[in-house]
């Protein structure tokens, strides 16, 4: 799918978004896995400290693990699939696009979940900064895939079922304007002749 360049500067505001975003799409899939790994420890564990130990160990690294792979199928496979949207990007109104307002590829997707290695350095506050002295707000897993993560506009039941644009994009075509009307025009029971005068149909 390709849209319109999305705007040159979107407004801070989009960065306290992303944040939440990261934050729940995180809890989506953390909390299931700890609650995962409860019911592992409270169903199966041994008897006595110096077995238990080892097995707490062995859940918490499963867990991890777990966890990761979550976390690349919400953040890197789901928005491939679902139109550059995560669930929480979805709930938040964002969507990833490229800076052709292009929808881009699983790599790209890939290569900005392996750079939140950086972008999550001290907590998130370098993917922060860079946001903030970027032009499109973009991270840096954004600025090396050149994706830019935009606001989606609201949409009413009566517009077109075509998918909204987002609003740092220009409208595409027949984008909330409905069906464009048909090339014949309608004149009743007569139609228009060359020379002026009109012709009964037959």
């Amino acid at each position: 799918m390709t849209g319109s360049p999305p705007e040159d500067r979107p407004g801070p505001g989009i960065i306290g978004r992303r944040l939440v975003q990261f934050f729940l799409d995180e809890m989506l899939v953390f909390v299931p896995m700890l609650l995962l790994a409860v019911l592992v420890i409270v169903l199966f564990h041994p008897s006595g400290l110096v077995s238990l130990l080892p097995f707490l160990k062995v859940v918490v690294y499963t867990m991890l693990a777990l966890d990761l792979v979550g976390l690349w199928f919400v953040t890197t496979w789901w928005p491939y699939r679902h139109g550059g949207q995560t669930p929480a990007m979805r709930w938040l109104r964002l969507r990833v696009v490229m800076l052709d307002g292009s929808h881009p590829s699983l790599r790209l997707f890939l290569v900005r979940q392996v750079l939140m290695l950086i972008d999550g350095f001290a907590w998130g506050l370098a993917g922060v900064v860079v946001m903030l002295c970027t032009r499109r707000r973009q991270r840096f897993g954004d600025v090396v895939a050149r994706t830019v993560v935009v606001r989606v506009s609201k949409r009413s039941p009566a517009d077109s079922p075509v998918d909204s644009m987002d609003e740092a994009a220009f409208p595409g075509p027949d984008g909330y304007l409905g069906a464009v009307a048909g090339p014949e025009l309608a004149l009743g029971r007569a139609d228009v002749r060359l020379d002026g005068g009109q012709r009964n149909h037959e």
